[in-house]
């Protein structure tokens, strides 16, 4: 049952917070902070056990009695019966730390960066929804579950995007990255319908067991569209176009998204589906080049951004090219250790920026600078968390980010490798252009007039900078052998090969220096013959390679001149039979005095009549009251499990 509190605790959070929000004022932040700093408690508990060789689940049979037709010879893999529940293994524990532990310490940021907010209980109780979401998909031991928590994170990241609806951004921004996932996400249905038809079941592990006996060449269809899902969740190439627009919500959200929730889910899928995935090694090379040109791309267009939380934007996308780069090169527990890294210095440098922002009142690098000063808390964690996705030793990042390189030159793909060691040197550069003008020099806007931010936010800055130090420590023998030895027993690990390593540090150093030089020296560095191409260049990617743009004219714009078209062709159709009526010879005016009476008409009134017998029906349902709402689903839920068989 311990497995069951993790969700549900956060989920009652929610629950009481959307009822009873407006009563409890600031309380509502409380309950939803305590409430995922239990199921993290919880989390450890269960990470324990399973440290220890359990393996903690709970079950239940749901529509026996309509369960999927079992396919010829998949009785063994998990039989016809439709059955739900949660599981907890290596994955699922390594997953419910990073959502639990940082999602805690975003709350408790939360509380001073959303103080003073209209809808104060409201953001808490999409929190709360948004963190029970995530952990019903991490838990889920079979599709059907993680496709509800799936769509769950969807829903939260449209609410919490556009939570400041009455700004146009946002609420287009909201828009966007609800259809772009959905988008993937129709893939990703598709392909859990092809697997689930094949094999007869639900449950990974008879998906598993399964998946040997399905041909390469046919298992490549339906992970290629599962990986549609993961393309659009994690922002990958070319289904990226939302996560950069997704900042117009506030910082905390930008946090939990880009850390511990939402682009996570992706990265975890690939994970949990690996052994699927590696059943058909065209669609794993796939999620490879997809992870690595993501990768690469991304930070080209970081380096060129002017927006602080923009610039992260594009760092986040970068990073997960580097761990979809890993899982599709093979190194499973390479691409879990980034994610979990990544998650403590991502919500790090999400908060500082908020920090910043909360402080200055601007975010635009422009009209920032000197603010180490007024800030040195959220200027020396911001560098502890630039330093760590930097790679520099001994920093977290630097054992999971650089041996995900070694990887792929271990496994035969030099290319990737090269790619992935340039992009380390990016990574360096933009993190700590951002770090340079936002904290070192002079002011440049003497308008903007900083402070440091309360302890309320900068306590969990402090504690995610001790764990963006600490989270590869002891990373480089034992934890990094350790996650291998767990996540992946089949998989070889890497042999550590020191100039590989140093390679990509080195690449990272060379990136910081020249940041360094640039925007603190002044100093470009740049030969005059290539400065008209750099110029180019850089218009190019401020302009985000005009993918935006190509997204209007290719898909957008033919879709409204379709529409255009068919709203035409109505009058047409009309014009055209009424020409065709004068030409018989028919009486125009008869005939539309029949038409009226005899169809028109009767259409008219019965619909009337069918609209005011329904309406005086719904007026007794539609009260207006959200609570009764709320808890009319609460019981509709309850009485379809019941009627389903749910018998835990």
């Amino acid at each position: 049952m311990v497995l069951l509190w993790i969700p549900l605790l956060p989920l009652a959070a929610f629950a009481i917070n959307i009822l009873l929000g407006r009563r409890l004022g600031w309380l509502s932040a409380w309950l939803s902070t305590a409430a995922l700093a239990v199921s993290a408690g919880l989390s450890l508990q269960v990470g324990w056990a399973v440290l220890h060789g359990a393996a903690p689940a709970l079950s239940w049979s749901w529509l026996g009695e309509l369960g999927l037709p079992a396919a010829p010879g998949a009785a063994q893999a998990g039989g016809a019966a439709l059955r739900l529940g949660l599981q907890a293994d290596a994955l699922t524990c390594l997953m419910l730390l990073v959502v639990t532990v940082v999602g805690t310490l975003i709350h408790l940021y939360s509380v001073g960066y959303m103080a003073g907010d209209p809808r104060y209980s409201r953001f808490f109780a999409y929190l709360s929804l948004f963190s029970a979401s995530m952990l019903l998909l991490v838990l889920a031991d079979n599709l059907l579950l993680l496709y509800v928590g799936w769509e769950l994170v969807g829903l939260c990241s449209y609410l919490l995007i556009s939570f400041w609806f009455e700004r146009p951004a946002a609420a287009a921004a909201g828009r966007k990255a609800f259809i772009t996932t959905r988008i993937g996400d129709t893939g990703l249905l598709i392909g859990l319908v092809m697997l689930c038809a094949a094999t007869g079941t639900v449950r990974f592990d008879g998906l598993l067991a399964a998946s040997g006996a399905a041909s390469p060449a046919w298992l490549t269809v339906p992970m290629l569209l599962a990986f549609c899902g993961t393309a659009g969740k994690s922002a990958q190439v070319p289904l990226h176009v939302w996560l950069p627009d997704a900042m117009e919500g506030p910082t905390p959200v930008s946090a939990l998204i880009h850390a511990a929730t939402m682009v996570a889910a992706g990265v975890y899928l690939v994970a949990r589906l690996f052994g699927l995935f590696a059943a058909a090694p065209a669609a794993l090379h796939v999620v490879m080049v997809i992870g690595t040109v993501t990768a690469v791309f991304a930070a080209t267009i970081a380096c060129v951004m002017t927006d602080i939380k923009r610039i992260l934007a594009y760092s986040t996308i970068s990073q997960l090219g580097f761990m979809m780069a890993a899982l599709g090169a093979g190194g499973y527990a390479a691409g879990m250790f980034h994610l979990t890294t990544h998650a403590c210095f991502k919500a790090l440098l999400f908060l500082g920026a908020g920090s910043v922002i909360h402080a200055a009142h601007v975010q635009e690098l422009g009209q920032l600078g000197g603010l180490f000063a007024k800030m040195r808390i959220t200027a020396l964690t911001m560098l502890v968390a630039g330093l760590a996705m930097s790679g520099i030793f001994p920093l977290a990042g630097f054992w999971s980010k650089e041996e995900i390189p070694a990887v792929a030159w271990h496994h035969g793909h030099p290319a990737v490798f090269w790619c992935l060691v340039v992009t380390s040197g990016l990574t360096a550069f933009y993190i700590f252009r951002l770090w340079f003008v936002t904290f070192a020099g002079k002011p440049r806007d003497p308008r903007v007039h900083a402070h440091e931010s309360p302890a309320v936010m900068t306590v969990p800055l402090v504690l995610l900078a001790a764990a963006s130090v600490a989270a590869g420590w002891p990373g480089s023998p034992w934890l990094d052998h350790w996650l291998q030895r767990v996540l992946a027993p089949h998989e070889a690990a890497p042999v550590f090969v020191p100039w590989l390593a140093w390679l990509s540090t080195a690449a990272a150093l060379v990136g910081i220096g020249y940041a360094w030089l640039r925007y603190q020296r002044g100093i470009a560095l740049v030969p005059l013959p290539v400065r008209a191409w750099g110029l180019w260049f850089v218009e190019m990617a401020s302009r985000k390679f005009y993918i935006d743009e190509l997204y209007d004219w290719m898909i957008i714009q033919p879709f409204v001149r379709l529409t255009a078209a068919l709203s035409h062709m109505d009058q047409w159709a009309i014009d055209g039979f009424v020409n065709l009526v004068g030409l018989a010879g028919i009486g125009l005016s008869e005939l539309k005095d029949l038409f009226d009476r005899h169809v028109v008409d009767f259409g008219v009134n019965a619909l009337a009549r069918a609209i005011r017998g329904v309406g005086s029906l719904a007026r007794r349902l539609q009260t207006g009251y959200v609570q009764q709402y709320l808890w009319v689903t609460a019981a509709a839920v309850v009485a379809l499990a019941w009627c389903g068989g749910c018998r835990p």
